[in-house]
């Protein structure tokens, strides 16, 4: 089955520095040393350039749950008012990554959509297990709510997203604020998420040896996420695990042909749409999980994908 992923995704994969990092090991046995190995190669890699026309900025919001301040990273095309909101989570298994990593890609959204996005370096696990991500996504939202005007962006049209456990966070989030009912999102943009901690979908057995995401590290990754949880687990902790799919926003679901992930986000999707959510689901043939990181033709029809799919769901709520 793996032969068919696409062999020009596998060769990047190979001739990537990161691909030497013992994710799977280091998750069982060390797994804040995954932060300091991406950190010491991301130091070798060339800065990329801020293009002109996009303003790139750092700034820290109060934590309505601890001391330390949420850094957010905020990309907005200069000169434009009123602009659609992205609310963004960048993923690495809860534990590690960082809004940086997602440069090469946001400068070309913010850019290329017309959109201003604001993508949270929140807590990590297992230092910070649930629900610091979901307390620190939940502050931002309310704090990008009300201050969308200064950023030049639009309150009403704010879309929640992220890859990997960063839509995992974003998912939670949505029910959240669905219940909470202080901010209104307007649409939920969920890159290959991890969905459930139980790891019984036929796809995370057919595919548990995958490249990029194995049943191992997926086990791992929600062992240290819900570390503090008890059975049964708190409501936000696990999208799957929750009861109420009613009144959420529309959703685009994205999942990947290789990935072990890839039937939680369909059975995600079959919740939505039995509860009345308009859900857009692709499936991208040939794909591995996190499979956008790498250079390749699939990756570049993928990413000219996602500048349709943003450009359609602004469209939609005008």
């Amino acid at each position: 089955m793996l032969r068919n992923i696409d062999p020009e995704l596998l060769e990047a994969i190979a001739a990537s520095p990161y691909s030497k990092i013992k994710y799977e090991y280091l998750l069982q046995n060390d797994p804040t040393k995954i932060r300091a190995e991406e950190l010491r190669l991301s130091l070798n890699e060339e800065p990329l350039i801020i293009p002109e026309q996009l303003l790139v900025e750092n700034r820290l919001i109060p934590s309505s749950q601890s001391e330390e301040k949420i850094r957010l990273r905020i990309y907005k095309p200069k000169a434009k008012q009123d602009l659609p909101i992205l609310l963004y989570f960048h993923g690495g298994a809860f534990i590690y990554g960082t809004p940086e990593q997602y440069d090469f890609i946001l400068f070309r959204l913010a850019l290329e959509v017309g959109m201003l996005i604001v993508s949270v370096d929140y807590r990590l696990a297992p230092e910070h297990p649930f629900p610091a991500a979901i307390e620190d996504g939940y502050d931002t939202l309310l704090w990008l709510y009300q201050n969308a005007g200064k950023l030049d962006g639009n309150q009403n049209m704010i879309i929640i997203g992220g890859s990997s456990s960063g839509a995992t966070i974003a998912a939670s989030i949505t029910h959240l604020a669905r219940d909470k009912k202080n901010a209104i999102i307007q649409h939920q943009y969920l890159l290959y998420p991890p969905m459930s901690d139980t790891l019984k979908s036929p796809s995370m057995d057919s595919l548990a040896k995958a490249p990029m995401q194995t049943k191992i590290a997926a086990a791992w990754m929600w062992k240290h996420y819900l570390r503090n949880t008890r059975l049964p687990l708190p409501k936000y902790a696990v999208p799957l695990g929750e009861t109420n799919f009613h009144h959420l926003p529309d959703a685009t679901i994205i999942v990947c042909e290789f990935d072990p992930l890839k039937d939680e986000g369909k059975l995600y999707t079959k919740k939505l749409r039995f509860a009345g959510v308009c859900v857009k689901l692709l499936e991208i043939e040939g794909a591995v999980h996190a499979f956008d990181f790498f250079p390749c033709e699939l990756s570049e029809t993928f990413y000219a994908k996602q500048i349709e799919l943003f450009k359609k769901i602004i469209n939609q709520k005008k």
